[in-house]
């Protein structure tokens, strides 16, 4: 990931984590905040109320895309720096709206685990309202990362201590890959290249799919070759509550969208989110997957996972899932 330096003094500050259990060191205490929440730090309401405010929420409450129903990106909760007390300094993601007119030019300034871990601290100072925006729009997509990160990092400390270290073991004897799977999962199949994991709750389901195709050339990153290869494996391996019914991918509701990022836990991967549904029966909901190739082998892995809440918001659901499928390692087998 890389800021776009030109015109603008941009300060990228990383904290290391400062939580320890050693003699005379900090411990930092632990973030609160809900799933996908960012607060908004102003200096004052009006700019919460004026252009920087709807910049701000037009991109982090922009819709998710693949969610049959509208869920913005991030949940926006505001407060004023004049009530930023010890409690909200907690929360996990924090963004600040500066405007300070003695600058000559904008800062950015992306900081880490400042006071709490896991912790995202990102703030923009301009000069004036207009070079504040303008700031804003130029990186608001390595904005969106960031927070992604911190989200994906809160929900991995949670999962961590839940792990099923019998069914990852299972998944990286039969396909080579270590990825960390919480307790309550259950493999639904498993073809050796092809794995269907489940997790049941009284009102929801939730799977992780994984499965590998020999890699051959770059086309196989396409949008139509990677919706290919899922249909015909869903349609063989993965059937449907009805006789004769299996998943599939939805191309009409909302068509499927692939978008290549080299943020993934590799250097190149494709991410694709779309809604999945039951050919022969009514269910679907949605699904995110990421393709990569294999740094060992000469194969094409896909890691993916779904949602079926039906009339539910899905967002967070699948979210958690996503920092599952970020958890993949390619350890050697001995």
């Amino acid at each position: 990931m890389k800021i776009n330096l030109i015109g603008l003094l941009l300060i990228l500050i990383v904290y290391s984590g400062l939580q320890s259990c050693g003699p005379g060191e900090i411990r930092i205490p632990r973030s609160v905040g809900i799933t996908s929440e960012i607060l908004i730090v102003t200096q004052n309401n009006e700019q919460w109320k004026g252009l920087i405010g709807d910049t701000v929420r037009a991109f982090f409450e922009q819709p998710q895309y693949g969610l049959p129903q509208d869920e913005s990106l991030f949940r926006l909760a505001k407060i004023e720096v004049s009530n930023f007390s010890e409690m909200f300094q907690k929360h996990r993601n924090l963004f600040f709206i500066e405007v300070k007119p003695e600058l000559t030019q904008p800062k950015i300034e992306i900081k880490s685990d400042v006071w709490a871990k896991p912790q995202r601290v990102i703030r923009i100072t301009a000069p004036d309202m207009k070079s504040w925006i303008e700031t804003f729009e130029k990186h608001k997509k390595e904005f969106k990362l960031q927070f992604d990160q911190s989200e994906r990092a809160r929900i991995m400390d949670i999962f961590r201590p839940l792990s099923d270290g019998k069914l990852a073991q299972t998944i990286f004897e039969s396909i080579g890959i270590k990825i960390l799977i919480p307790q309550g999962f259950f493999i639904a199949k498993n073809e050796g290249n092809f794995i269907w994991l489940r997790r049941e709750f009284e009102d929801h389901s939730e799977g992780l799919l994984i499965y590998t195709i020999p890699y051959t050339d770059t086309a196989q990153f396409s949008l139509n070759q990677i919706i290919a290869v899922r249909d015909s494996l869903l349609r063989k391996y993965v059937p449907g509550p009805s006789t004769g019914s299996f998943m599939s991918t939805d191309k009409v509701f909302i068509v499927p969208q692939a978008t290549r990022t080299n943020a993934y836990v590799t250097d190149f991967a494709v991410e694709t989110r779309g809604v999945w549904n039951v050919v022969g029966d009514f269910m679907a909901g949605p699904f995110l997957s990421y393709s990569f190739v294999d740094p060992r082998y000469a194969r094409l892995v896909t890691l993916e996972g779904y949602v079926y809440h039906p009339n539910k918001d899905k967002r967070d659901n699948l979210r958690q899932l996503e920092s599952l499928l970020y958890s993949v390692e390619f350890p050697v087998k001995q």
